[in-house]
């Protein structure tokens, strides 16, 4: 299945999408009020930023997150990571300042990918992760990336402490 950030799975993306096109549209606006050097000087200037502030987005926004019978891939910001449901170490759901997120551990890899609720199905995506990896469900504020280094990395540091 297929988990992607949508306007439906995330409202605020519309937000975003405004303003990309009410930047230009101010701009014309403003054209017949100020000489036509200054003019299109505005409107050159809000369709840079408009193309930066897409361009900057864009990555962001094709997001997403495949889920097979055995692995999850996950598409970020230009790359592609597959992760095998036997070698996810730790997964789990949390809070983070009132926003509730799901999250998986690769020890292999040293690798935590989030996944925030703006994904679409993401009671499927849960189940899913129940499914097939050791799951928790964390309290809230909890820091998951100290959780993970003690569950996975203090012993180590300790067996690798210089012994007296």
């Amino acid at each position: 299945m297929t988990h992607s950030m949508t306007l439906r799975s995330n409202p605020r993306l519309l937000i975003f999408y405004s303003i990309l096109a009410l930047l230009p549209i101010g701009a014309l606006a403003l054209y017949p009020r100020f000489p036509p050097i200054a003019g299109g000087l505005i409107l050159g200037a809000s369709l840079f930023l408009d193309f930066k502030l897409f361009g900057f987005a864009r990555p962001y926004l094709n997001t997403r997150i495949i889920t097979a019978e055995d692995s999850i891939t996950v598409f970020l910001a230009g790359s592609e990571e597959v992760f095998p449901w036997k070698e996810i170490n730790l997964s789990g759901k949390c809070a983070l300042r009132g926003k509730p997120f799901l999250f998986f551990y690769h020890l292999g890899k040293d690798r935590i990918i989030t996944i925030p609720r703006e994904y679409t199905d993401m009671r499927e995506l849960e189940k899913t992760l129940e499914e097939n990896t050791p799951f928790e469900a964390f309290a809230p504020g909890v820091d998951i990336q100290e959780v993970i280094y003690e569950r996975f990395h203090a012993g180590k540091e300790k067996e690798a402490a210089p012994q007296d």
